[in-house]
């Protein structure tokens, strides 16, 4: 059996199956697949971030989900939505520039991740709790997503969020190549992938062809900017590139050098963004 699927078990906490058969090994690997790695320290440079922002709760069907606030005020509400692995407070530099612009900014720590509780999470997961929040909330003007919480915001829109535009950085095209590069990451044997491929599916409860975001992009729903690094290492450029050509009106802006990181802490990125952001309020309210 997989080397590398037991020692990425064993990292996570996760037992090893009793029974060795392809069957148990392949619900290791959902296992695996599905459970978020433990929070790690919130760095100097976030926790500033969160000096300016009141901490709370909201309730969602994965749990009492970990908030931070910017603004109290009734202002249009922009959420931000990180990504695998990350936690809301790896967006808080968009957090005053957008509040000095107008609007209420809330931050979450999506399931499993940061301060909020769980074991499990995946795109429909985390855009069941988008789409959550903002109905919670009144309704979201934007939502600004990174890497999985970009995907999970453009799918959102496909339960019941309906925002007036979407901010995506990074997004990853399909759940489906999440999964075969796990699969190619922890070398299952033949037998054992194929079985991790449905088992993966039923757990997550959706087909794979519709966590796909050029379905959701075929219905384009509202403006939508998506910024990326063409040498992202982490999700392929080429990704955007799909993504944008499927959705009417999307713009794609390069940000070449900015990594999958470094981009969220980017001045043209957090400017750009509230431009936009801007520009869609002002053209609501015209109407």
């Amino acid at each position: 059996m997989s080397e590398r699927l037991k020692a990425a078990a064993t990292r996570l906490g996760l037992p090893l199956p009793a029974a060795d058969t392809p069957e148990a090994w392949a619900e290791l690997a959902v296992d695996v697949f599905l459970r978020p790695p433990a929070p790690t320290r919130v760095p100097p440079r976030e926790q500033s971030y969160l000096a300016g922002a009141t901490r709370g709760t909201v309730a969602t069907r994965a749990g009492e989900l970990a908030t931070w606030t910017w603004s109290a005020v009734d202002r249009p509400l922009v959420l931000l939505a990180h990504g695998w692995a990350g936690r809301g407070a790896q967006l808080g530099a968009f957090a005053e520039p957008l509040v000095a612009a107008g609007f209420r900014v809330v931050a979450f720590d999506g399931p499993g991740h940061g301060a909020s509780p769980g074991t499990e999470a995946h795109v429909p997961l985390f855009a069941q709790c988008i789409a959550e929040i903002a109905e919670k909330s009144g309704g979201a003007h934007a939502v600004v997503g990174h890497s999985m919480g970009a995907a999970s915001a453009a799918m959102a829109t496909v339960m019941g969020l309906k925002p007036r535009g979407l901010v995506l950085i990074a997004p990853p095209l399909s759940h489906r190549g999440r999964v075969e590069r796990v699969a190619a990451r922890l070398e299952l044997e033949p037998e054992v992938r194929k079985l991790f491929l449905g088992a993966a599916e039923r757990r997550v409860g959706w087909k794979d062809e519709d966590v796909d975001m050029r379905v959701v992009a075929r219905r384009a729903p509202c403006p939508v900017v998506v910024f990326h690094d063409p040498e992202d290492e982490a999700t392929a450029f080429t990704e955007s590139e799909e993504f944008v050509a499927e959705w009417s009106g999307a713009r794609l802006v390069p940000c070449p050098g900015r990594g999958h990181f470094r981009i969220l802490v980017t001045a043209e990125v957090v400017e750009e963004t509230v431009r936009f952001l801007v520009g869609l309020r002002v053209g609501a309210d015209r109407k």
